[in-house]
């Protein structure tokens, strides 16, 4: 029988050598310390980012010029270029109070409503905004007047085709549309013309007895058009 001392020994020397053993494996590769393959390692591939376009503002309209009515003037003397004026009317008196006028170059006056079924020559008379006489009262039948005002494109159209009818002259000048009618006076050797001229909206009258004139429809719708 083996001494104690020598069993001991014995068992010491086995567990040192399964220790070692245990050891060397440790070193070679434990499962703590396993170094993952390169097919193990996962590669963090970066995934498409997803592009976000920055909104561009659409571009603003520029803002549009609704065209409106074209400014009439509310001074008779205004009618038209100074020259012309004064070739024109020269002194003879504005708006005279004894033939209802207000004595001064005002010539404003206030659009109505023309009756049902009036004529064309009342429609255009209801629609007048300037209205301007130069009559001397110590002249027998010489004068002229010169009105106008805004109307409907449609109801001015139908209205000088409604002079039309009544004998009027129509013709196409300075980009509208005018129907004259020439007249003798009943009682002094004169004609009396009657000249309606439409543009757009805007309608101009001119009533002259006596007194010559030199295109003033081509004037005035240069004061007014440019």
């Amino acid at each position: 029988m083996k001494s104690t001392t020598t069993m001991r020994a014995a068992i010491g020397t086995g567990a040192t050598a399964c220790l070692i053993l245990v050891l060397t494996a440790g070193c070679a590769g434990g499962a703590g310390d396993a170094t993952p393959s390169p097919s193990e390692t996962s590669s963090a591939t970066p995934s498409s980012a997803t592009a976000t376009a920055t909104a561009t503002p659409a571009p603003t309209p520029a803002p549009t010029e609704t065209a409106g009515p074209v400014a009439l003037p509310v001074d008779c003397t205004d009618i038209v270029d100074q020259a012309t004026y004064a070739s024109t009317f020269g002194d003879i008196p504005l708006n005279p109070v004894e033939f209802g006028g207000s004595g001064t170059s005002s010539g404003v006056v206030t659009p109505t409503t023309p009756p049902a079924g009036a004529g064309a020559r009342d429609v255009v008379g209801a629609a007048n905004e300037l209205s301007c006489l130069w009559r001397d009262p110590r002249a027998d039948v010489s004068g002229i007047s010169v009105a106008m005002g805004h109307l409907e494109p449609a109801a001015g159209a139908a209205a000088l085709d409604g002079l039309a009818s009544q004998g009027y002259t129509c013709t196409s000048v300075h980009e509208g549309r005018s129907c004259q009618l020439v007249t003798p006076d009943p009682q002094y050797p004169v004609d009396r013309t009657q000249t309606y001229w439409l543009r757009d909206d805007v309608v101009v009258t001119v009533d002259q007895t006596n007194v010559p004139t030199d295109d003033l429809i081509g004037s005035i719708a240069t004061r007014l058009f440019g």
